[in-house]
């Protein structure tokens, strides 16, 4: 086991709460990052405000409803116990926290923006998750991304964005992702690099490029336009399977679907406002020729050729 787990390790720090170390144990602590990490989060609590405890009351409280149960020295050794045991549940809730990380969700139909300690924006779609550490934003900007978002970064050290079909790596620039079934992404400013999971060879995209993964193929082309389609409250659709379509839908509304045999290969070009199911389901489904019967509590969409 590495020293530094040694000196995470419960029973160790129960020892040095009671003072019970050795000089040769205490020396070596004293220069771990478990040490320093721990004087971090004491050095940050003693800056939060909170009720102030009296120790000693508190202390002489639980004594008097003891003394007549146990003997004094089990109460000692009891509290001891207790005193070891808050402290180092106080220190791995503060641990926790101050190395955690902050995670920003959105659930069907719903989008949300986050801004970021540097300034940078990230737009979120519907269904979609973000996460990054909570503090040390400044020294590692990496944030976990699923989902389809717009990211506004700023000039500054290297943004990286973990996806899970590999990673965007820029310095300042705007580009669109959409890591869902399909993965795509879109340069709208400046320049990325993209490097996947199952290569070493990064692809990098300028202002107008767009990368998707088909497969285990990465193909590059252009496209046109200053923001993406469901940034301006619709999705859009050329030439693709009519189940990208439904799949959309899912994602905008809080519907299934029931098929009944309607072959979702064919393909489709069109696309679909986000404000209204109805209209959505209109726009979708009537050009396909397909009649649609939406369930009374608005949950289930029964599909079926004409």
């Amino acid at each position: 086991m590495p020293m530094d787990e040694n000196y995470a390790n419960e029973d160790f720090l129960a020892r040095w709460l009671a003072g019970e170390l050795t000089p040769e144990e205490l020396a070596g602590f004293e220069a771990s990052d478990v040490y320093r990490q721990l004087m971090a989060i004491d050095n940050a609590a003693q800056s939060l405000s909170g009720p102030e405890i009296d120790v000693e009351k508190a202390l002489a409280l639980v004594t008097e409803k003891n003394k007549n149960v146990q003997k004094e020295p089990k109460v000692r050794s009891l509290w001891w116990v207790a005193a070891a045991a808050a402290s180092i549940a106080l220190l791995f809730v503060g641990y926790t926290y101050f190395f955690g990380y902050k995670t920003y969700s959105t659930g069907i139909g719903e989008k949300e923006t986050v801004l970021l300690a540097d300034g940078s924006l990230i737009e979120m779609n519907a269904n979609s998750k973000l996460s990054y550490k909570r503090f040390g934003w400044e020294e590692d900007r990496i944030v976990d991304f699923e989902g389809e978002g717009f990211f506004d970064v700023q000039t500054g050290g290297d943004f990286k964005v973990n996806t899970g079909k590999g990673t965007v790596a820029v310095l300042g620039t705007q580009f669109n992702i959409r890591d869902r079934k399909d993965f795509k992404v879109q340069c709208y400013e400046g320049a990325i690099v993209f490097t996947p999971l199952t290569q070493s060879n990064p692809t990098e995209l300028s202002q107008g490029m767009m990368l998707e993964i088909n497969g285990d193929e990465i193909q590059k082309s252009e496209f046109s336009g200053d923001i993406p389609d469901w940034k301006k409250g619709y999705s859009s659709f050329s030439e693709q399977p009519f189940a990208d379509v439904l799949e959309e839908l899912s994602v905008q509304f809080p519907v299934s679907f029931d098929l009944n045999a309607v072959q979702t290969d064919r393909l489709f070009t069109g696309r679909f406002t986000h404000n209204k199911l109805e209209s959505a389901l209109k726009t979708t489904m009537e050009p396909m020729g397909i009649i649609y019967h939406i369930s009374a509590d608005k949950r289930i969409v029964t599909l079926s050729s004409e």
